[in-house]
């Protein structure tokens, strides 16, 4: 075959020659961009997870203003069962008012001071707090009711109930607590 075979077997087939021209360029084309195919099916799945996240992001904001309403409540809630340390006064006379509503007799109340190792990140503090309290079981009993679903966040530390009898009265109990109440400092 020379070159005047050639030519006119191109004349002939015009058409098969510029295919065959384009399907070279093309498998050149895909042979050099074949890296970029992995990095653009990377680029896609970070793009879809994105698409995801946003439009699960616009699904759960439908009722975003009742939520943080609600948080809002539940936090001005928590805020109001929470002890002050700084102020004695308010925080002794809870449990003057526990004394009158279990009819039991306080005989020390105590507010410890906080340990120095908290943490200067925590919002919350346990308020410590020994207590000992004089009465008969059931009232006893009673106001260790109270405290543990009362009006503040209480956590025990120790309990010692003994029966006493330093009064001269039968079924007279000694409670002595040492409690932390939550609070801020």
């Amino acid at each position: 075959m020379n070159a005047t075979d050639l030519v006119t077997s191109v004349k002939k087939h015009p058409v098969v020659l510029v295919c065959g021209l384009i399907c070279l360029v093309c498998a050149g084309l895909l042979y050099y961009r074949s890296e970029e195919i992995s990095d653009r099916q990377a680029e896609y799945a970070t793009k879809s997870a994105e698409a995801d996240t946003i439009l699960s992001n616009v699904r759960n904001s439908a009722n975003l203003a009742t939520q943080v309403g609600e948080i809002q409540a539940l936090s001005a809630e928590l805020e109001g069962r929470l002890v002050r340390a700084g102020q004695l006064a308010l925080n002794q006379q809870y449990f003057y008012k526990l004394e009158s509503e279990n009819e039991v007799k306080l005989v020390d109340i105590r507010q410890a001071n906080q340990s120095s190792s908290r943490s200067p990140n925590t919002l919350y503090v346990g308020i410590p707090f020994s207590v000992g309290v004089q009465g008969n079981y059931t009232n006893v009993m009673a106001f260790l009711g109270h405290l543990e679903t009362g009006r503040y966040f209480c956590r025990f530390n120790s309990i010692s109930l003994s029966n006493s009898t330093s009064d001269g009265k039968s079924g007279t109990m000694s409670l002595s607590l040492s409690i932390d109440l939550l609070g801020t400092p």
